[in-house]
């Protein structure tokens, strides 16, 4: 089973490889095609489009983690998506500080020049109201789903530039860690007895996460999908 790191626990080693394997995606195309997927807002992935939006948020981004794990892990399959605890690691890991890639982006006249302007607007959720919200066992999925993903825009505005704008942000290869956290925080939740039976409220075409095959249901449990998530 794949083991997603917290990136402060990751060695040099791993931290060079995770850059190495975007640089080779971004060179041969791939990144800057995941880029655009997540720009096409018809896949309805984000609450701030409607119910439908809301209910897809976690299993959609959940995909898109996936899709980008396995282009990695094609290249070389040490590499793995490494998650930003930034409940506690209040920065952008020391190691991505300066790595700002350009992002070719089929569809786009100029590449993407990934830059942040950290702390000018959004916030770090803190660690006490994230722990509330994983540990509360009164919530609906769709009541979970909509204060996660409130935490997760703060993160994206608190970064910046490009992270905080949704047609480009995963130019920026903090996105994946981000999101990676976000995808932790609900396997989390999913994990607990409570909340075994809430799932998102999704049928027929909403259900399923275009523009790949799979359904909400398939991506449902991490442990099924073969990845987990290390100590945090």
């Amino acid at each position: 089973m794949a083991v997603r790191k917290r990136a402060s626990a990751m060695s040099v080693a791993e931290q060079t490889r995770f850059k190495n394997v975007v640089t080779q995606l971004i060179g041969n195309g791939s990144y800057g095609r995941l880029v655009a997927i997540h720009g096409d807002m018809s896949h309805d992935q984000h609450g701030g489009m409607g119910p439908v939006g809301t209910e897809r948020f976690l299993p959609w981004h959940r995909d898109f983690l996936l899709k980008f794990e396995a282009q990695m892990q094609a290249l070389d399959p040490a590499s793995f998506v490494p998650y930003w605890r930034w409940t506690n690691e209040r920065t952008v890991p020391s190691w991505l500080a300066t790595f700002l890639p350009t992002v070719p982006v089929p569809g786009r006249r100029n590449p993407v020049q990934v830059r942040r302007s950290l702390g000018r607007r959004g916030r770090l959720p803190a660690i006490w109201e994230v722990d509330a919200l994983v540990g509360n066992p009164a919530l609906t999925y769709t009541q979970f789903t909509t204060l996660l993903e409130g935490f997760h825009n703060d993160v994206h505005n608190w970064v910046g530039g490009t992270m905080g704008v949704i047609t480009v942000s995963p130019a920026d290869p903090l996105f994946w860690l981000h999101h990676a956290q976000i995808d932790r925080l609900w396997s989390r939740w999913q994990a607990q007895a409570a909340n075994a039976g809430k799932h998102p409220t999704l049928n027929g075409a909403d259900a399923v996460l275009d523009p790949w095959p799979e359904t909400a249901a398939n991506v449902s449990s991490i442990a099924a999908l073969g990845y987990s998530y290390g100590p945090g």
